[in-house]
């Protein structure tokens, strides 16, 4: 079999599930992996035979890719600004809006502040933080032990220092008190999910996606009551928002004593960041 075999094989058998930018990007993405070649070279290897252990692996990957598994969860990674982060089925797969997020704080003079990430997950917002604000002092909390293990790995894999702690957001008690709190939050509302991909709904964990249809805006109120005494004078929450809750953020904006900054709109054009200061 010849890589030229395998990608008509992969369009074939996938093509019903994904798109066509989507399937070009997993077959560049698995071939980079299991070949070790730059994406350059790959458009010139078409022809390149695949010994039997490289078929094993290709293959293996598409019968996962048939059942819907994302290639970040079969390949165990993916990028994030620029870095490489681990991955697997403990942590959502980081999105570009997110990539946004954490843009915009760069635009800010963070460096040097004390920064908490509320739900970090895989760690990426934290760990790309810490990256970029050599001199910033950031601490990253999950309910998780299964995702804060990934997010240790990711930590020592981007040789960045980060404060993890193991801690439900719904009854804890921090001993110090920070310059920004920045959290994506779950913020699907359960109606929503009938709207989304099955490698999304059957593979990443729910724990860090939904919220329920009667109470869409918890996590926000939790994080707000946790940062009226965490949160240091002109402290900065940065969150992103389901896109259709901004105005039900607005009106609960109104119970608390936070200046909101903006609303930002993401690369499509949603509304998807908020910005408050205390």
């Amino acid at each position: 079999m010849t890589l030229a075999d395998f990608k008509n094989k992969m369009k074939s058998t996938l093509s019903s599930i994904y798109e066509s930018d989507e399937l070009n990007s997993i077959f560049f993405l698995t071939s980079e992996e299991f070949l070790q070649i730059p994406r350059s070279k790959i458009l010139l290897a078409d022809e390149i035979e695949l010994d039997s252990k490289k078929q094993k692996l290709f293959l293996d990957a598409l019968d996962r890719l048939k059942k819907n598994e994302p290639v970040q969860y079969i390949l165990g990674k993916t990028a994030f600004m620029d870095l490489e982060f681990k991955v697997n089925s403990s942590v959502l797969i980081p999105r570009p809006e997110t990539e946004e997020l954490v843009r915009l704080m760069l635009k800010e003079d963070l460096d040097g502040k004390e920064i908490l990430d509320i739900g970090t997950g895989s760690g990426c917002i934290p760990i790309s933080l810490a990256k970029n604000l050599p001199n910033a002092k950031v601490s990253a909390l999950d309910i998780s032990e299964e995702a804060l293990r990934v997010a240790r790995e990711n930590a020592k894999l981007n040789n960045v220092d980060i404060d993890f702690i193991n801690a439900d957001i719904f009854d804890y008690k921090s001993e110090k008190k920070y310059d920004v709190i920045v959290s994506n939050p779950p913020y699907v509302r359960e109606s929503e999910k009938s709207l989304m991909k099955r490698n999304v709904v059957e593979y990443e964990p729910e724990l860090a996606l939904f919220v329920t249809d009667h109470n869409p805006l918890l996590y926000y109120k939790v994080i707000l009551n946790f940062s009226k005494t965490s949160l240091n004078k002109n402290g900065k929450i940065y969150f992103e928002i389901n896109e259709n809750h901004s105005n039900k953020l607005n009106n609960l904006l109104e119970n608390y004593d936070y200046r909101l900054i903006d609303f930002k709109l993401d690369f499509l054009n949603k509304n998807r960041f908020l910005i408050l200061s205390k």
